[in-house]
């Protein structure tokens, strides 16, 4: 018997519960509902980013899109000021150095988080404007 075991049982012989019910079990879906830890992130452009470490074991983050403001004061209002909305998983990958997962336009999941994932996402997105490829940046002609 397991050390997990030994508790569960435990648990049972010493519940109040009568013996005709049943210990509910949650699906990795529903584990991934519920929110274990929230992370309060700095103002992205003026939007304040939602993450998010979930019972399921995997990290979300929620960024809203453009509209917001760079680093540099300079509004962006949609993709073409944005390019990298369309290779945000891979620069947050890049920069925490575990696996991001797109799920929709605004929404990211970490599915192998390590033991620093949230802080590191954390500081990726408080910093992003000053860690902004050059790439990325509007040239002004």
């Amino acid at each position: 018997m397991g050390l997990f075991d030994f508790f569960k049982k435990k648990n049972t012989e010493n519940s109040s519960l009568t013996s005709h019910s049943t210990e509910q079990k949650l699906s990795f879906e529903e584990l991934d509902e519920i929110i274990e830890k929230e992370v309060e992130v700095g103002d992205f452009g003026g939007a304040t980013p939602n993450l998010t470490l979930r019972k399921s074991g995997n990290i979300y983050l929620i960024v809203d899109c453009p509209p917001f403001i760079d680093g540099d004061g300079n509004e962006i209002h949609g993709d073409s000021d944005f390019p990298e909305v369309y290779e945000f998983e891979n620069l947050i990958s890049e920069y925490i150095g575990v696996e991001v997962e797109r799920e929709d336009r605004e929404v990211f999941i970490i599915p192998n988080p390590k033991a620093d994932s949230l802080e590191k996402v954390k500081e990726f997105i408080e910093n992003y404007w000053t860690l902004r490829k050059d790439i990325y940046k509007k040239k002004n002609i």
